[in-house]
């Protein structure tokens, strides 16, 4: 069933906000990022890459031959007979979150985190890493959302058959927040201006859904990197994500930090060039 709520996202700069560039920024403004910290160790060139895949030293350990060897596959229920904050996970670094419901409310506030639903993850369907379990449901089955949450440009994160999907959907009725830089890719898949917010690190945005309620969420820091291809390495930010509840009486707060990417990914956004 689709709903017919609409989705207010304002920003909210932090009251120490630097008008110079921040520690992270390359550029003012920034046009790439970099890691502020001593214990960085650098992105991987594609030689150490291939050496921790393929070296003697490397450390596989290969896919287990059978299923129940492997984490097991649940039809999710979405949490429907329990109270309070909840997550369904779909694998790797996707999740459905769903708020506490507020007094009079018919659900909480749906947030897809980080959503894959494609086999592939490559700007190819016929190339690349694929899933090593299949997923529990399809994406026309996940309830509406109202927010979709995108910690960085990696391909097992950032999905473009599936953000259009989920855009054609839910048209109108949906928002996405991303890091510095990033707007520009969702303005590329046919998605308006006013309906991707990005942030940097410690930006806030307080998010209300017309007759559902409302949520803050607060992009910080992360230690990783970005790129697509070969060319636009760190050229927009990544980050983490803290959700916190507003409105009710014990307030709950979830932080989601991504996940690295696989040998695979890394391959793949060094040798292919894709709009998506």
């Amino acid at each position: 069933m689709t709903s017919s709520q609409s989705v207010t996202v304002t920003p909210i700069k932090p009251a120490n906000a630097q008008t110079s560039p921040r520690a992270h920024h390359v550029g003012n403004p920034p046009t790439s990022f970099k890691n502020p910290w001593p214990s960085y160790r650098g992105s991987h060139s594609l030689v150490s890459v291939l050496r921790t895949r393929f070296s003697s030293e490397r450390n596989f350990v290969p896919v287990p031959s059978t299923r129940d060897e492997l984490v097991g596959i649940r039809t999710p229920d979405w949490g429907s007979d329990k109270p309070g904050l909840k997550a369904t996970w779909f694998g790797h670094a996707s999740f459905l979150i769903e708020t506490s419901k507020e007094k009079g409310a018919s659900r909480g506030i749906r947030i897809l985190v980080d959503p894959v639903f494609s086999d592939c993850m490559s700007p190819f369907s016929f190339v690349g890493p694929k899933r090593f379990s299949p997923l529990p449901c399809a994406l026309d089955e996940v309830p509406d959302v109202d927010l979709v949450v995108i910690s960085h440009n990696h391909y097992d994160h950032l999905d473009l058959w599936t953000i259009k999907e989920v855009y054609k959907s839910r048209k109108g009725k949906v928002h996405f927040l991303c890091a510095l830089n990033l707007k520009t890719w969702f303005l590329g898949c046919g998605i308006s201006d006013h309906e991707v917010t990005e942030l940097d690190w410690w930006d806030e945005a307080k998010v209300n859904v017309e007759g559902i309620g409302s949520v803050k969420l607060a992009c910080t820091p992360a230690q990783h990197m970005s790129a697509r291809t070969a060319w636009d390495t760190s050229c927009t930010l990544w980050c983490s994500w803290v959700l916190e509840e507003l409105e009710m009486v014990e307030k709950k707060r979830l932080y989601f930090a991504g996940k690295p990417c696989s040998f695979f990914s890394c391959v793949c956004r060094r040798f292919c060039v894709c709009r998506g």
